[in-house]
């Protein structure tokens, strides 16, 4: 089983969404959200290549993975040995170019 670190981006990203979620849709709302990326979170550390390559990073020198765990997010991490790094907590719906200029790893 790989451990999983989140960045401190991605971590923010994270507390911003569910912050949002309480409080346009209610407590119960986001405490399902964060349930999920629990649960996803879990499903990476048994299963490090769940996600796909992340195609807007293919040309990196680190490779990108991201993995859809809601219809408006995704989790872009790398794996580095036994750890998966989230890089990011990404909203799909901004601009999927500015993922590109928004992680910073080569």
């Amino acid at each position: 089983m790989a451990e999983v670190k989140w960045s401190k981006r991605a971590n923010q990203a994270r507390i911003a969404a569910l912050t949002y979620g309480a409080e346009e849709f209610g407590t119960q709302t986001a405490l399902r959200l964060n349930n999920r990326i629990e649960d996803y979170t879990c499903s990476l550390s048994h299963n490090p290549l769940l996600g796909a390559t992340e195609a807007l990073l293919k040309e990196r020198r680190l490779q990108y993975r991201s993995l859809v765990i809601h219809k408006h997010y995704k989790l872009v991490y790398r794996i580095e040995g036994n750890i998966i790094y989230i890089v990011d907590f990404w909203d799909v719906r901004r601009e999927p170019l500015q993922l590109t200029q928004h992680i910073r790893g080569k």
